[in-house]
């Protein structure tokens, strides 16, 4: 396994002009929609998704009656396939992965669009068994939540996969022509849809759902979704909700807020849909059988939410792709998996916005051995925190690859913006706090408080006050103070700080920002020097 803690040269130089970047793209054809996404990446370093099309095909549109393609949906097809290999030709890309998968494979003439695909657009399409297209939704899953024990929940356009997860690992996998498409042509024939045609397709789909043994709740399990029709209704119930994170992973699903979302859409037509905040259009009309799905599931299964996951197929090709390059076919022994997703993610951050290291390492050394040193009988955080704690000591510099004036604003905006997977959505926001009063102002949630626990301040504020100390204990960084001894007794606190130098900068740094300690921890803050080695001292 490649060293994700490694770091380029802090050089600030764009991205896209990285040293040993490469670009590769990824078409997925689904039954839905075509998509492309470009990942630039350095390899066993860093990566980030720079592009992305996305076109609504209907390549499986009128299937359910004759098994094949029809001749309209293949043309929509080829089109668009010939639209993404000239989008690729003019980016400069050759590396280009482009797969198949429910719709293209069930169909009687496969043969003929992949054929036409290869003439016409140039493209090699590689066909997805439903086990192996099950294998890369889970790949991306593993790599970007924290799934170790619990389920996989892909819903595409064609089918759903369903992957048992155990210790990280697949054990199980099923795939069921339950696409939120074939949902809307087998089963809601009417607009609006009839309340006959609604619990049909509800019973139907518990049937099916009930018939997989092994697709069970147990306790400590995690119910992971994918799939565009999932992240919309994820949407709407943020939008309904007037959630105060606009991101989609990690979002967890309550099965109620999946429900009444369910009841609200067979209640509208589909135009009337259109018009609610968060609906996509093109998936308007699939929306009420995409929403069905996921409530059965949810409810046969005996779960009570669902979180989110905003990768899918085309990521977990990538992930095989960056973790292992020279894979010769898919591995259930040795799936390409982070060592530490949350590690992982917030190194790769950190990477793609040219954080200092040296001066980010020391920053994480500090603030944790004064956590560390805190009486249990001082701190209301717990390891949890601390491992936050370390997140944000990484991360708290980003901000300056946009600029050094308010680079707190910027480095909380980023993180906020694009996201931290493997993280909660708490823990996105504390992480984002932390970065934003590193340098100074009284930590406060404001807009963010709705994702915050109770206490969640207190324990803002008692992080703040460390990452801040740390901060200024290095503000020359040169790494002067290798050591930091807390104590605290009934009316105040000591911290001895052992320098390998010159200590007059950080002493003269952390003076002025011994207030957030002391509201954090009730007690005025005592800083005294000491050297690495005591000075011999000749006594007469």
């Amino acid at each position: 396994m490649a060293d994700y803690t490694t770091n380029l040269d802090n050089q600030a130089v764009p991205f896209e002009r990285s040293s040993g970047m490469r670009r590769v793209a990824i078409i997925d054809m689904g039954s839905n929609s075509f998509r492309l996404i470009v990942m630039a990446y350095v390899p066993g370093k860093m990566f980030k998704m720079i592009d992305e099309v996305r076109e609504v095909v209907r390549i499986g549109e009128g299937m359910a009656e004759v098994n094949a393609l029809r001749p309209a949906a293949i043309e929509r097809g080829v089109r668009a396939a010939q639209i993404y290999a000239g989008f690729c030709e003019a980016s400069g890309i050759s590396d280009i992965i482009t797969v198949g998968t429910s719709a293209i494979r069930d169909a009687r003439n496969r043969a003929l669009f992949i054929d036409r695909v290869r003439r016409e657009a140039g493209l090699e399409v590689r066909l997805l068994s439903g086990e192996t297209e099950a294998y890369y939704g889970y790949l991306a899953a593993v790599n970007s939540t924290t799934l170790n024990n619990g389920y996989v929940f892909d819903l595409g356009g064609g089918s759903i996969q369903i992957t048992r997860v155990e210790n990280r690992r697949r054990v199980e996998m099923i795939s069921l022509p339950l696409g939120a498409v074939r949902l809307k042509e087998g089963f809601l024939h009417s607009d609006p849809a009839r309340s006959k045609e609604v619990s049909a397709l509800g019973e139907h789909l518990r049937a099916e759902f009930a018939a997989i043994d092994w697709f069970r709740a147990e306790p400590g399990m995690m119910l992971v979704g994918e799939g565009g029709t999932l992240r919309l209704i994820g949407r709407l119930i943020q939008k309904e909700r007037h959630y105060p994170l606009d991101i989609l992973h990690g979002f967890a699903m309550q099965r109620t807020d999946i429900g009444a979302t369910r009841d609200l859409l067979a209640d509208l037509s589909v135009a009337d849909r259109k018009k609610l905040p968060g609906m996509k259009p093109d998936r308007a009309d699939i929306s009420l059988g995409g929403a069905t799905a996921v409530y059965e599931a949810l409810s046969v299964a005996g779960f009570d939410a669902m979180t989110i996951c905003g990768q899918g197929l085309r990521e977990g090709l990538f992930y095989e792709r960056f973790l292992a390059p020279d894979a010769a076919a898919p591995s259930d022994d040795q799936p390409p998996l982070f060592a530490a997703v949350r590690q992982a993610s917030a190194y790769n951050l950190a990477q793609l916005y040219h954080y200092q290291e040296a001066h980010a390492q020391h920053i994480a050394h500090l603030p944790l051995s004064m956590f560390d040193q805190l009486p249990p009988d001082e701190r209301i955080c717990g390891p949890s925190e601390r491992e936050l704690l370390w997140a944000a000591s990484i991360l708290h510099d980003i901000g300056t690859s946009i600029d050094y004036h308010d680079h707190h604003k910027h480095g909380a905006y980023l993180i906020l913006n694009a996201g931290l997977p493997g993280y909660t959505h708490r823990e996105i926001a504390l992480i984002a706090l932390l970065v934003r009063y590193h340098r100074k102002g009284k930590p406060t949630a404001d807009e963010l408080a709705p994702l915050l626990a109770a206490d969640d301040d207190r324990r803002l504020l008692q992080m703040a006050a460390l990452l801040r100390l740390a901060e200024q204990l290095d503000r020359s960084r040169d790494g002067v103070v290798s050591q930091v001894v807390l104590t605290f007794t009934a009316d105040h606190a000591l911290l001895e700080i052992r320098s390998r130098g010159d200590e007059q900068v950080p002493l003269w740094a952390v003076e002025n920002h011994l207030d957030i300690f002391s509201a954090a921890f009730g007690k005025p803050l005592v800083v005294v020097p000491v050297p690495d080695e005591p000075d011999e001292v000749t006594l007469i």
